[in-house]
């Protein structure tokens, strides 16, 4: 691919071709209207995580560009050059150098330090004793939805599964409002992960995982179990609807107007059968 001819280095034109298609590929997948991106925040917890995450970011982008830029000055300033002979001249050690490359990453530590501590605080505290009680089941390989304040006529929570077009559960959710996601697991290991509104937790057999997230805007949020969990795991999507407060009661108000059990079997093995075999059409 290159070679050195007289004391300079020849490179293959196939290497920029390399780098602009590379850089081609990269660029296509920067795009900030795709549905799970991360970068498009639309609730409180993905903002704050976004902000975390440029934070610590761009200063190391800095750093990074400094010290590549220092290394390839020294790869062409001091290579070999014809009818030199021998080492150059060697220089061990530079107190100030030293000192200095060992105290100004400790400032840039501990500035980031502050606000990336104050932010896991802040996004690790318990839910909102206003917010909406809802707790999620994982099983392979859908999503059960039950929340708690809503009852049908024999005070079962209400229930929802599958109910998108391909194996997908909906999570609807009012607007503005913070909501408490209770996770649990009735087999394997899950990952609930809904990117434009909170980062991942896993959902974990035998344990209750808690977290909590809010919309800002109404619209569907894509979202999928991150955690490989069998055969079917790249069908286990989940969609978060966030809607105003009246849509909201009113589409309660439709679930809880017919029987929730009817299409779901009893418990959650009739739910994972169910939902088995609507995999399998």
């Amino acid at each position: 691919m290159r070679s050195v001819e007289s004391g300079r280095l020849a490179v293959s034109p196939w290497l920029g071709i390399g780098l602009l298609v590379g850089l081609v590929i990269i660029l296509a997948g920067c795009g900030v209207d795709t549905p799970q991106n991360t970068f498009a925040a639309e609730g409180d917890v993905a903002e704050k995580q976004k902000d975390l995450f440029n934070l610590t970011l761009w200063p190391a982008i800095a750093i990074f560009i400094l010290v590549e830029g220092l290394l390839v000055y020294a790869l062409v300033r001091f290579r070999h050059r014809p009818g030199n002979e021998g080492l150059p001249k060697q220089v061990h050690g530079n107190t100030k150098l030293e000192i200095t490359w060992t105290i100004l990453p400790a400032i840039l530590m501990l500035a980031l330090a502050v606000p990336t501590i104050a932010g896991i605080i802040d996004l690790g505290r318990p839910p909102a004793k206003d917010a909406l009680q809802v707790t999620v089941t994982g099983f392979q390989w859908n999503w059960i939805i039950e929340y708690e304040e809503y009852t049908d006529a024999d005070g079962n929570p209400l229930r929802v599964i599958g109910t998108c077009s391909t194996n997908c559960a909906e999570l609807h959710v009012p607007v503005g409002r913070e909501v408490a996601v209770y996770l649990e697991s009735s087999d394997v290991l899950h990952s609930f992960w809904i990117p434009r509104l909170a980062g991942k937790l896993d959902a974990v057999p035998g344990r209750t995982n808690v977290t909590w997230f809010n919309a800002v805007n109404p619209g569907t949020y894509q979202g999928q179990c991150a955690e490989f969990c069998g055969l079917g795991h790249a069908e286990m999507r989940i969609s978060v609807v966030a809607q105003s407060q009246e849509e909201f009661e009113a589409w309660v108000q439709e679930q809880l107007g017919g029987d929730l059990t009817t299409n779901a079997g009893d418990g959650e093995e009739g739910l994972a059968e169910a939902n088995t075999a609507r995999s399998k059409e």
